[in-house]
């Protein structure tokens, strides 16, 4: 796979009945807790918390959140270590946020419907700008614009997670995907086809001016660019 797919994933164009759109991001909670993506956000957080104090209340806007099931494991990661980690869970999905909603506790997660390319939040508004599984569905450009963004609204640090563009992630996810819903069995592949190599993400880093973010890869096809501000 030498080259990006850029392909739309029906995701992209299409928000499914509440009854669909909830299988899939049960499916896509299970593979971030299963299969690797949950833990390599929380090992990003868990190297950044060395420098916060117990007690303190840091706050996190998780771009792009889906069932918000990444923001559920960064509070109960915090709370098991005495921080007042708190979420707030932007998805552009109504559909996407009343899963969410429905889908495990909301203590210190709060949601809102926008879209971080229109965001509705002052510079500087939080500590932490998160995301998983996002990026693989812009463009380079798109890319570019979003690091950019979210470098504007944090005062500590950044953390994207996401797949990793390769011909095994893309075979054991056509496997994955087979027992389930057909949108699922498009997207799933098709979403490796458009994931980035590290060096590619890193280049649109460097392109935005954020060369203070670095790679590093993960269990389950998974790579986070992430870093602190000096």
């Amino acid at each position: 796979m030498p080259t990006r797919s850029l392909q739309r994933e029906i995701l992209d164009d299409h928000e499914p009945e509440q009854a669909v759109v909830d299988k899939i991001y049960r499916f896509l909670s299970f593979v971030n807790r299963r299969l690797g993506g949950t833990r390599a956000t929380l090992a990003q957080f868990d190297s950044f918390s060395r420098s916060w104090t117990p007690g303190e209340r840091i706050s996190v806007l998780d771009v792009a959140s889906g069932a918000a099931d990444v923001p559920r494991a960064l509070i109960a990661w915090a709370r098991a270590r005495g921080f007042d980690l708190r979420v707030t869970a932007l998805d552009v999905s109504p559909r996407a946020l009343a899963y969410a909603r429905r889908a495990g506790p909301i203590d210190r997660l709060g949601f809102v419907c926008s879209n971080v390319e229109r965001p509705c939040f002052q510079d500087g508004a939080f500590d932490y700008v998160t995301c998983a599984l996002f990026f693989h569905h812009l463009t380079d450009e798109q890319v570019v614009t979003a690091l950019r963004t979210f470098d504007g609204l944090v005062r500590r640090g950044i953390v994207v997670n996401d797949l990793v563009r390769a011909r095994r992630a893309y075979i054991w996810t056509r496997i994955l995907t087979q027992p389930f819903h057909p949108i699922l069995r498009f997207d799933g592949p098709l979403s490796v086809r458009r994931a980035f190599r590290p060096e590619e993400l890193k280049s649109r880093a460097e392109e935005a001016g954020l060369g203070w973010l670095t790679i590093q890869r993960h269990f389950g096809h998974r790579m986070t660019l992430s870093g602190e501000k000096r």
